[in-house]
């Protein structure tokens, strides 16, 4: 039998431990429907020194076991830390150094550990990730980057696998993280019946298409966020900042030198980008044609979407959406 921790704590993402356990809970009832005596797993809800943990949405837990009492773990989950920025993020980082401490020992005892969207933060104060890569969520890649700049941080991919375990930036790939550690432990058969039961498709592995509006929005003038909010809605519509300006109650000049000041290039630029950016995840997520494509973005014809993608990175469509197969 498989012991699977989830380390827990007060305000810890519930989403997160409890689809990870759901997936060991399925290959349990697929290996005990083919005759299988014994469940291939065992979850167990571990924390620090407390009997009930409360998570972020107020669901009140009861742990199985205190830290120093837990089983001999074959693999360890960290959830996320839910959080309202940055700076409360970083507070509550500083609240578990018991839990950071009990992870370092379990690093040097050579244990399989995983953490997912912010807790991977909880993995970077082990000091572990020094040296290697990692992925967190695609808002956080900034924060991560300052806080621990040895790691190496991969912004636009969604899981990671480094020494002794993975991290990941989104839930779908947190699940196939799981999926993987069961077809390493028991077998593909029984992963894949899994993935199919649960309709969950791992191989969505890029967050790309998130990393230049995270990268865009790390600032606090309020009338271009909300510019910036109602381009990102109205893509495919031509750029009026003469509307624009007299929306938010400052001159068309003012709205310009407030956009270049707050982003380093001009609406029209930045309008350019998003549209380059979302005809790339259309390319990823979508059989759309080019000419659908064209209606979506806002560009005028299918030729100045192919001369201006190519222009920003050196391939076509065509070649990019070849490119992503050739990788599935």
């Amino acid at each position: 039998m498989y012991h699977v921790l989830g380390l827990v704590f007060d305000n810890f993402q519930s989403s997160s431990i409890a689809t990870t356990f759901d997936v060991f809970g399925v290959v349990n009832s697929i290996w005990k429907q083919r005759g299988g005596e014994e469940p291939l797993y065992r979850c167990h809800l571990v924390a620090a020194d407390k009997q009930v943990v409360t998570a972020s949405n107020g669901t009140r837990v009861l742990v199985d076991c205190q830290l120093d009492e837990v089983p001999q773990p074959d693999l360890i989950f960290v959830p996320g830390i839910h959080h309202q920025d940055g700076a409360d993020l970083l507070n509550h980082l500083s609240g578990l150094k018991r839990e950071t401490e009990w992870l370092r020992q379990q690093y040097a005892n050579r244990e399989l550990i995983a953490a997912n969207c912010s807790g991977v933060f909880l993995l970077a104060e082990t000091g572990h990730l020094k040296g290697q890569a990692a992925t967190t969520a695609w808002w956080l890649g900034s924060l991560f980057q300052r806080r621990y700049p040895e790691v190496e941080l991969r912004k636009d991919t969604l899981q990671v696998e480094h020494k002794q375990g993975y991290c990941t930036g989104a839930m779908t790939a947190n699940l196939g993280v799981m999926l993987e550690i069961v077809e390493q432990q028991v077998g593909r058969q029984l992963a894949q019946t899994c993935a199919k039961t649960m309709l969950v498709d791992a191989s969505q592995s890029f967050a790309s298409p998130y990393v230049f509006l995270q990268e865009q929005t790390e600032h606090q003038d309020a009338v271009v966020l909300a510019v910036e909010s109602w381009m990102q809605r109205h893509i495919n519509q031509p750029l009026d900042l003469e509307s624009l300006a007299a929306l938010h109650h400052v001159s068309e000049r003012t709205l310009s030198r407030r956009f270049k000041k707050a982003l380093g290039m001009a609406p029209s630029e930045y309008q350019q980008r998003l549209r380059i950016e979302h005809t790339k995840l259309l390319l990823e997520t979508t059989n759309l044609g080019i000419e659908q494509i064209v209606e979506r973005v806002g560009y005028s014809n299918a030729s100045s979407l192919r001369r201006l993608f190519k222009k920003s990175l050196g391939m076509s469509p065509r070649a990019y959406r070849a490119g992503l197969l050739d990788r599935a």
